[in-house]
């Protein structure tokens, strides 16, 4: 009987238990979520401002260590393989950039950066599709992936002289901004390559909170208006993920990546990138 008595008061305690972390856990992800309210006032101070939200906002917010990385290490016949479908190459060096050569093919490297030009390659569109572009730039990343680790699903934006598609590096499902290609695709092909790339360690330090999205946005106005931008905006895009804030440059050492959100604005090159630790404008090189 007492055997009994004591089972139903264990069952009633972990009920009771169960409860209460469910309690927990339920406080900790509202205190980790932008609410309606705060969605809506920073939507009406924008539009207050002319500044026109075309998005979704990251909504789930929660504290982020930084991320360590380590500057790539290549070998000519690395670069071979991966840029020049291993076609020799001719090496020359100009301070600290390196410039590989083959018959009709350029690429410039320099400390985490690149940038090839096929020469071969025109510019222009003709019959091309976004679909197609974006084809051609993933067999790329697809084929280097052993090399290069995962990238995210790519940003295709129409141009005159042919098609951009950006892609991000992935690191635990968190977009790693610093990790990027951005090739320019034509209807000859891939035409260029922009990118940058440094080999992730992992987490780095102890976890830090985050600003929320709203607060984001209002260092992102007050930037707009200290710059003198237009008037009128629209954003297409914010999202969250880590880049790189100190200069690049081709020094040893660690390399630290910090979470930032990028706001990006409709018909303007290069996103605002705002610091999601200190909520202060990042200005990149």
């Amino acid at each position: 009987m007492e055997w009994g008595r004591a089972k139903k008061f264990v069952i009633i305690l972990l009920v009771i238990l169960n409860a209460v972390l469910a309690g927990l856990n339920y406080r900790q992800r509202q205190a980790n979520t932008m609410t309606a309210a705060q969605e809506r006032a920073i939507f009406e101070v924008l539009s207050q401002n002319g500044i026109g939200m075309y998005t979704e906002l990251p909504t789930q917010i929660s504290a982020r260590a930084r991320i360590s990385a380590k500057m790539p290490e290549y070998s000519k016949e690395t670069l071979e393989r991966l840029f020049f479908g291993s076609e020799k190459t001719v090496v020359t060096v100009r301070g600290e950039q390196r410039i590989y050569r083959g018959e009709n093919v350029a690429l410039t490297m320099s400390g985490t950066r690149g940038l090839l030009l096929r020469e071969d390659v025109p510019e222009g569109k003709g019959e091309m599709t976004k679909q197609e572009a974006e084809e051609i730039a993933q067999r790329f990343i697809d084929g280097t992936e052993h090399f290069f680790g995962a990238y995210g699903t790519p940003m295709v934006t129409e141009k005159e002289k042919g098609f951009q598609v950006d892609y991000h590096g992935l690191y635990k499902r968190e977009q790693i901004f610093a990790n990027y290609f951005s090739f320019t695709v034509t209807d000859g092909g891939i035409r260029q390559i922009r990118f940058s790339y440094a080999p992730i360690q992992g987490y780095s330090g102890e976890k830090r909170d985050l600003c929320y999205p709203d607060e984001a946005l209002l260092t992102f106005m007050r930037e707009r208006k200290k710059e003198g931008a237009a008037q009128e905006a629209a954003v297409q895009h914010m999202e969250l993920g880590y880049d790189r804030i100190e200069k690049d440059t081709a020094a040893e050492g660690d390399i630290y990546l910090e979470p930032c959100y990028r706001i990006h604005v409709v018909d303007e090159e290069e996103p605002y990138l705002v610091n999601a630790y200190t909520c202060q404008i990042v200005h990149k090189d």
